[in-house]
């Protein structure tokens, strides 16, 4: 199977292959579609992996047309683009769509964005679901963590920081580790339509913070504070999340939990 991503993030880096040609935005500008064109012209996939987006919540909600040009532009143009070259197309989403407070939030439950840059990401996967092109993937992640350092990585954040105030919120996490063979699963089983992709359970932000500071940051000072105190201290709204994962667990997929994914990450984390 060959396969092309787009988007040179902590998400391609991880899921990408030796055999798999990875394209940055300065070598593929999805916001134009003569250059996916020429991409998929020229390397003829059977599948593209669509990890480019903007993801900052900050910068999005500042710079809301650039946001708008590569989490919905751009993807539409590569959609556009695998139709009329029979390729399949897998495309990175986000759990963040829903703002969930306790709720469980299934692949059919309509989208709850809280912020700019999760309107963007429900709108893509809205135009993806009745664009009437078949061949597709929806993914949703939620909470990316890793062993591998990146500055979007959560473990990575929480590390980088000196004090974090951290709710006892129950949430869903995504071992990005995890979220490559995820992939790969769907794929061999040539798997369509929306699958949220996280590890079982929940883990709070109170836990990620205590777990970091406990297992290779001593130093961290963390504090448990409320939810309404926390939202009080941010420009824009952060949302709890629980992702049910029962629709990828049917096809024989079984995640590790997020206790375990957690603890493997910090474990292995590469400071």
């Amino acid at each position: 199977m060959k396969r092309i991503i787009f988007g040179r993030g902590k998400v391609s880096s991880i899921i990408s292959q030796p055999s798999d040609t990875v394209f940055s935005r300065q070598e593929c500008d999805i916001s134009s579609i003569d250059h996916v064109k020429q991409i998929l012209n020229d390397f003829r996939p059977d599948v593209v992996i669509n990890c480019a987006a903007k993801t900052n919540l900050e910068n999005c909600q500042k710079n809301k047309q650039s946001a708008y040009i590569s989490n919905v532009l751009g993807v539409s143009n590569i959609l556009q683009v695998c139709s009329d070259t029979n390729v399949k197309l897998v495309h990175i989403s986000s759990g963040c769509l829903f703002d969930g407070n306790k709720k469980i939030s299934k692949e059919t439950d309509p989208g709850k964005p809280a912020v700019w840059y999760t309107w963007t990401k429900l709108w893509a996967d809205q135009y993806i679901e009745q664009f009437g092109y078949p061949k597709y993937l929806i993914l949703r992640p939620r909470q990316l963590i890793s062993k591998t350092p990146h500055p979007t990585n959560m473990i990575t954040k929480f590390y980088n920081m000196d004090y974090i105030p951290a709710i006892e919120e129950d949430n869903s996490v995504t071992c990005i580790e995890d979220f490559s063979d995820m992939i790969d699963h769907l794929l061999k089983l040539d798997c369509t339509g929306i699958f949220n992709c996280c590890n079982t359970g929940t883990i709070t932000p109170l836990q990620i913070a205590e777990k970091i500071r406990d297992e290779i940051k001593p130093s961290l000072r963390v504090e448990k504070v409320s939810y309404k105190d926390l939202l009080k201290r941010l420009p824009n709204r952060r949302v709890n999340t629980v992702l049910s994962c029962d629709k990828l667990v049917k096809t024989g997929f079984t995640p590790r939990s997020a206790s375990k994914a957690l603890e493997w990450c910090v474990k292995n984390y590469e400071k």
